[in-house]
């Protein structure tokens, strides 16, 4: 990336705080609206929200599905699309798609049908849907009172693509148009660390004490054993959500040493929590939880920690406060999520600042479309390497 480049993108965050309402599609209730990839992960979740608002909900528009309606919208396959969409003045199109192929089709169709595309997190914002807890709106807002600080931190960050990738996610959350995430993608597959020769976030030694807050049902376990070759010093998971532990527990079929599985939350301390349990990767503390899960710290379950993956939807920061004795003693790298609630990645570093210090950040977006994915990396030390006591 060139400094040119970066220095764009920088203007065009500045400018898009300009608006400090966020842009809206005129007249989006009662103007005709087609809905592009409508049972996509996104689709799903507020296609069918989007379109009882609306006066005019045309058509959803899918070559997969064989079914004459979608949320209750008549389905018409795109050469149906083409054929029949121009009898609608006025009208629009919302994107729900997700991958690269998919939306440069979806911007095609409408340019070959005249219709007005919009991104479906315009429509989001309009009728304050939901990004991933906080609702658009809030996220775009809170990112505007942070904004100085977000634009300090980016000067931070040990390389120019980390910059640039702040810049893109800054002007989703300002602009809402997901089109800058593409230009920052990083491979998923390299997401919290990489399998590959040449890694871009970090490489594992062979004695790593490795630890997974929101295990999950094991995916990023069977990553990292994979990755390592079986060459380790301990694993240790948490996972508070029964039904994703007891997958969990059968991690594997070979018998694996010094490996720990707990079924609890991590915080900072031990308590009992309500939780909502949904036997998905969303599960969560939430007050409106639909179970009592316990919490544990990482100071009091471990001895050790080298390498240290979160993703606890939100509980990060708690986790780390939770962490201050092998944070010092340890210096471990970190992979934690800083997506769920719009400071998170403030947050996030503001801890590993307090707790222990001296460290070199990175970040990299791992979802090319959406908020989701978005990785800090910290370390002791630049770079992908490991320390030299796991190496």
């Amino acid at each position: 990336m060139s400094h040119n480049n970066k220095d764009i993108y920088k203007a065009a965050v500045l400018e898009a705080a300009k608006n400090s309402a966020g842009p809206i599609i005129p007249d989006l209730i009662d103007r005709p609206v087609f809905f592009f990839a409508p049972l996509s992960g996104l689709g799903s979740m507020h296609c069918q929200a989007i379109a009882e608002q609306l006066k005019q909900p045309i058509a959803a528009i899918d070559d997969v599905s064989t079914e004459t309606h979608i949320f209750g919208i008549p389905r018409w396959s795109t050469k149906e699309f083409l054929e029949r969409a121009g009898q609608y003045p006025k009208a629009i199109a919302l994107d729900f798609s997700a991958s690269p192929w998919a939306r440069s089709l979806f911007t095609a169709l409408s340019r070959e049908a005249g219709i007005e595309l919009w991104d479906c997190t315009v429509a989001q914002a309009q009728f304050d849907r939901f990004s991933v807890y906080e609702s658009v709106n809030v996220y775009r807002q809170k990112t505007l009172e942070r904004l100085d600080d977000f634009l300090r931190l980016a000067e931070r960050f040990d390389d120019d693509f980390s910059q640039e990738t702040l810049y893109a996610n800054l002007l989703l959350r300002l602009t809402f148009d997901r089109a800058p995430l593409l230009k920052v993608w990083s491979n998923p597959t390299e997401e919290y660390f990489s399998p590959y020769a040449q890694p871009t976030t970090f490489r594992l030694g062979s004695r790593e004490h490795y630890v997974d807050c929101g295990a999950y049902q094991g995916p990023i376990i069977n990553k990292f054993l994979s990755a390592t070759d079986w060459q380790y010093a301990s694993i240790t998971g948490f996972e508070p959500d029964e039904f994703n532990f007891k997958v969990l527990s059968k991690l594997s079929t070979l018998p694996l040493d010094n490996l720990k599985l707990i079924n609890k939350a991590v915080s900072y301390q031990a308590e009992t929590l309500r939780f909502h349990q949904t036997g998905t990767m969303s599960s969560s503390v939430s007050a409106e939880g639909n179970v009592l899960v316990e919490t544990t710290s990482l100071d009091n379950e471990l001895e050790h920690m080298s390498f240290l993956k979160m993703d606890v939807e939100g509980y990060e920061p708690k986790t780390l406060q939770g962490a201050k004795r092998l944070l010092a003693n340890d210096r471990p790298r970190i992979a934690a999520c800083v997506y769920h609630y719009a400071l998170d990645l403030l947050d996030v570093i503001e801890k590993i600042d307090t707790l222990a210090g001296d460290y070199h950040y990175r970040i990299r977006q791992h979802n090319g479309s959406y908020y989701y994915d978005l990785v800090l990396y910290a370390s002791p030390e630049s770079g992908v390497e490991p320390q030299k006591w796991v190496a």
